[in-house]
């Protein structure tokens, strides 16, 4: 029986591929928890292969089926004779390959489960790359049930859910949401909801997740939901998104540190300026780059780095989900939050209040913009926490009494 990734077939392959391309570091592992969410899309593993040549043989055979399409079956045949060959298959008790001494069992089972869990959740964060592309036509995300005979009970309260593709709910349950989980998704435009008499879900109508308290081989403690299996309860696509993120910090300071800012801030307009940078800011806490300072630039910021970023819980609050804190400033486009690479290079005035800096700078046609940066004692990066438009009489009122570090108003 071939494997049910129907769902699947109108998705663009390099999406798929990007995924699990983005997993290039090689990790052995003894247990799967050792290996927990982010970490799932930032590194490949397979539970109990501690030999890097084996899990490269096991990563480039599966590489492969995400890139031309294919089976289990076909998977299975081209990947055996080197599980054989390496003595990984059957009854095993080897330390240098399993990373134990403990004996294992290498079965069918096993492999179909290592082909199932790696192609689905690259699989997902192919998906969640295409639904953010579509998210303008197709707004809403309908929760469908499991293609398997035997349902999961604690998964059918999820079935129907309709919810706003940005919604926190997804980021915990996207499907896949288990090993061996076959539920999935519909993309829905306002007219489909609107033609089948749907509703969106309200929140106080989503079953109660009542999380347990997972601890990993590592000793972190996760949260996980009731009904998903720990390992799960996170979003392949928006995790995808998390370690690219990360990855672009990490290139934009090597390149700095290197004496390459030319190359750090082209690298840094590029993100900025990608399609993936609207994608981000729909994520639940994590921070994206979004400028570079220069050494000089930094002393006035007072900075432990060069690198500034965009915390996405600040996004939130200026969109005007924590009224409580701040109205935000709702009004403001992503187009608006890709002029940040701007903000030092582009000054008009800087200034100082306590541990926050002010910053007034002029887009290229003209237009005046504020931003607050702050270096938080127990942050290693500068962080934008404030951001909006601004006036050219507003800089001496606001700045008043305060101490200017930077002025240009002159020149």
């Amino acid at each position: 029986m071939p494997d049910p990734l129907g769902y699947s077939i109108f998705l663009e392959p390099t999406d798929a591929v990007r995924a699990f391309e983005a997993r290039g570091e090689l990790k052995p592992t003894v247990r799967w928890s050792e290996m927990m969410h982010e970490n799932h899309a930032s590194a490949f593993t397979v539970a109990k292969i501690a030999r890097l040549d084996l899990l490269r043989a096991v990563q480039a055979s599966l590489d492969e089926q995400i890139r031309d399409g294919g089976s289990f079956d076909r998977w299975k045949a081209a990947i055996l004779p080197e599980l054989q060959r390496a003595g990984w298959w059957g009854a095993v008790q080897d330390r240098e390959l399993t990373g134990t001494d403990e004996r294992i069992v290498v079965n069918e089972r096993r492999l179909r489960v290592i082909y199932n869990t790696n192609i689905r959740m690259s699989l997902a964060a192919g998906h969640w790359a295409r639904i953010q592309r579509q998210k303008a036509a197709f707004p809403y995300l309908r929760y469908v049930p499991s293609t398997s005979e035997r349902k999961r009970q604690l998964h059918i309260p999820w079935y129907g859910i309709i919810l706003p593709v940005d919604h926190p709910w997804w980021q915990t349950h996207f499907p896949p949401n288990g090993w061996g989980c076959k539920c999935g998704f519909e993309q829905v435009t306002q007219r489909r909801l609107e033609r089948m008499g749907w509703s969106i879900t309200p929140d106080d109508q989503l079953p109660p997740g009542n999380p347990t308290t997972f601890v990993a081989a590592t000793g972190r403690e996760v949260r996980v939901p009731a009904g998903i299996d720990p390992g799960f309860s996170y979003n392949p696509g928006t995790a995808h998104l998390r370690v690219m993120a990360d990855r672009a910090a990490a290139s934009i300071v090597a390149a700095a540190d290197a004496g390459l800012d030319a190359a750090a801030r082209q690298t840094l307009r590029e993100i900025v300026d990608d399609a993936a940078f609207e994608q981000f800011l729909a994520l639940p806490e994590a921070s994206f780059p979004v400028a570079l300072l220069t050494a000089e630039q930094q002393a006035l910021i007072a900075a432990k780095a060069r690198l500034v970023v965009l915390p996405t819980g600040v996004y939130r609050k200026q969109l005007g989900e924590a009224p409580e804190i701040s109205r935000g400033h709702p009004e403001l486009t992503v187009a608006n939050y890709r002029l940040l690479p701007d903000i030092v290079d582009r000054a008009i005035v800087i200034a100082q209040q306590g541990d926050s800096r002010l910053i007034y700078f002029a887009d290229e046609g003209g237009r005046l913009w504020k931003v607050v940066v702050r270096q938080d004692a127990g942050e290693p990066l500068p962080a934008v926490v404030s951001f909006h438009a601004s006036r050219p009489r507003n800089i001496a009122g606001e700045t008043r009494n305060l101490t200017i570090l930077l002025d240009r108003r002159g020149t």
